[in-house]
């Protein structure tokens, strides 16, 4: 009886593992957990969610495709650019817009700008890195499986220009003191806040 049940569940979980991309209510689930988790999480979640996502795509390209390092890099650097870039933005806008030093630095600036202003750019991008780990968890076979489609040729336009928004987002961010005229406690003390996972 035990191993019927038993039987009946791995069947039932291995159904929805195919059949789950067509469930309305799966993705209806999805959207809002995805959502929950972005709006509760702070920054440094998603830095261990980009480096787990990194260390996934180091085993996929040098253990299981057997590549050399420079292509195990190279591989693992473009599947991740789009994240870290985002992680980037969202890292920067959150330190300009914080509560206490966006308002203090942009005199005349309402908070409901601010409160948008926020929302696009923090928020946004931390529901896309979910999103775009989530969707390698649910596909993770086929995701080992693919190779990079640009892997060994050229930077695409987009790539460079992804590098280029991610070295933008990086200078501004820490030319942040002397941009926000404020010192380089306050600084390490608001990057701490978002970077350190278990601040929720």
């Amino acid at each position: 009886m035990m191993h019927t049940n038993t039987h009946s569940i791995a069947l039932a979980l291995r159904h929805f593992a195919h059949d789950h991309d067509e469930l309305p209510a799966f993705h209806a689930g999805y959207l809002v957990l995805t959502v929950i988790a972005a709006a509760i999480l702070n920054l440094g979640t998603f830095a261990l969610l980009i480096v787990a996502h990194i260390s996934l795509d180091i085993v996929k390209y040098r253990d299981v495709h057997h590549l050399s390092w420079k292509h195990t890099l190279e591989g693992t650097v473009r599947e991740s650019l789009l994240d870290m870039l985002l992680l980037s933005i969202a890292l920067t806008l959150s330190l300009y817009l914080h509560h206490t030093i966006g308002i203090i630095a942009v005199s005349g600036v309402m908070r409901a700008d601010l409160t948008i202003a926020r929302f696009a750019g923090v928020f946004l991008p931390k529901v896309e890195i979910l999103h775009r780990f989530l969707s390698v968890l649910l596909n993770i076979g086929e995701h080992i499986r693919t190779l990079h489609e640009r892997l060994g040729k050229a930077l695409a336009s987009g790539e460079r220009l992804f590098i280029f928004l991610l070295v933008v987002s990086l200078v501004l961010l820490f030319a942040a003191p002397a941009v926000l005229d404020i010192s380089f406690s306050s600084f390490v003390a608001t990057l701490s806040n978002e970077l350190i996972p278990w601040r929720i």
